[in-house]
C-alpha cells in the first residue's frame, strides 16, 4: 500500500480517446451498466428522486457535496486481492496526480484531492468493495459511501477513475443541459425500461454549472452504444469523428472541472 498522502508526479494528457468502456477480459461487457444505480453506476445522496425530472446545471453535483478538505478517507480492506487493491490505489495515485496543480517557481505540484486510507476518527469515508457490476456513491454526504467494483469486470484503471470521480461529486457527462447541441440520443435503440438513464439535467439546482465546453473526450461519458436494445447507437455525436466512451484517462476539461470544483488554483 502506498503512503497515506500520494506524492506528486508529471502525469502526461493525451488527447486522442480510442478505447471504449468495455471489461480487461475483453468480454464486450459494459460493467457500469450493471452496478445497479442510476444510469448504471450512479448512487445518489438522500434526498434525491431518480424517478423526477433532473432540474439542475452543469455535470457537477450541486450543494454541499464537496468532501471537507478535498480529503477522501477510504477503507479498502474488503478487497482481498493484493493486486487489485494496488491496481485501486494506484487509479486513486494516477487521478491525484491529474488534477494537482503547479506551484509557482517550482517543480513541484500542490495537490488538489487526496485519498488516504480511513483512520478512526473519519465518520464518513468510502467503503470499496466487490458486487454486481461497477458504481459508486455521488458525492459527499453522511452515513455509507460505497464503491463497488465487481471481479473482475470493474478493474481496470481508467474504469475505477471514472467511479472515484462520481465520488468527488460528478454526474455523467451525456446529462448536460446543453447535449442536444452536441449529441443525438436515439431512443428508439434504447432497452426498454432503460430510458430514465439518459434524462437530461436543466439549469437550476440539482447540478452546477462550472462554463466548460461539452467533452466528448470525457472519462465520464456514456459509449455509444450504453443501454442498447439492439446494439445500434444510442448516443451519436453530432461532430464528425467524435469518439465517445474511452476509459483510457481523465481528459483535459474532466481535470479543470474537478480543479474548479474543488478551488484548486492554478
Amino acid at each position: 500500500m502506498f503512503a497515506h498522502t500520494f506524492t506528486i508526479s508529471t502525469l502526461f494528457i493525451g488527447f486522442i480517446f480510442s478505447n471504449p468502456i468495455v471489461s480487461p477480459g475483453g468480454d464486450g461487457i459494459n460493467y457500469e451498466l450493471l452496478g445497479g444505480g442510476i444510469e448504471g453506476d450512479m448512487i445518489l445522496p438522500d434526498g434525491f428522486d431518480p424517478k423526477r425530472e433532473f432540474d439542475g446545471k452543469g455535470v457537477a453535483i450541486f450543494g454541499p457535496r464537496r468532501w471537507p478538505n478535498n480529503i477522501i478517507p477510504y477503507d479498502i480492506s474488503a478487497i482481498t486481492n493484493a493486486g487489485q487493491r494496488t491496481m485501486i490505489e494506484s487509479a486513486m495515485k494516477i487521478l491525484s496526480d491529474a488534477v494537482s496543480t503547479p506551484i509557482a517557481g517550482s517543480t513541484s505540484r500542490k495537490p488538489c484531492v487526496t485519498f488516504r486510507p480511513k483512520i478512526s476518527t473519519d465518520q464518513v469515508f468510502v467503503k470499496i468493495q466487490y458486487g454486481t457490476g461497477c458504481s459508486a456513491s455521488v458525492g459527499y454526504s453522511s452515513g455509507a459511501r460505497t464503491l463497488t467494483l465487481q471481479n473482475s469486470g470493474c478493474f481496470r484503471s481508467g474504469t475505477i477513475q471514472h467511479e472515484l470521480i462520481h465520488v468527488l461529486g460528478f454526474y455523467h457527462e451525456q446529462s448536460r443541459p446543453d447535449r442536444d447541441l452536441y449529441v443525438t440520443v436515439n431512443h428508439n435503440n434504447i432497452e426498454i425500461g432503460k430510458e430514465h438513464n439518459f434524462n437530461k439535467y436543466t439549469w437550476g439546482s440539482t447540478v452546477l454549472d462550472q462554463k466548460s465546453p461539452y467533452d466528448f473526450g470525457s472519462i465520464m461519458h456514456y459509449s455509444s452504444t450504453s443501454f442498447s436494445a439492439n446494439g445500434l447507437p444510442t448516443i451519436t455525436p453530432k461532430q464528425a469523428g467524435a469518439i465517445i466512451g474511452q476509459r483510457d484517462q481523465v481528459s483535459a476539461i474532466d481535470i479543470n472541472e474537478i480543479r474548479q470544483f474543488y478551488s484548486c488554483t492554478i
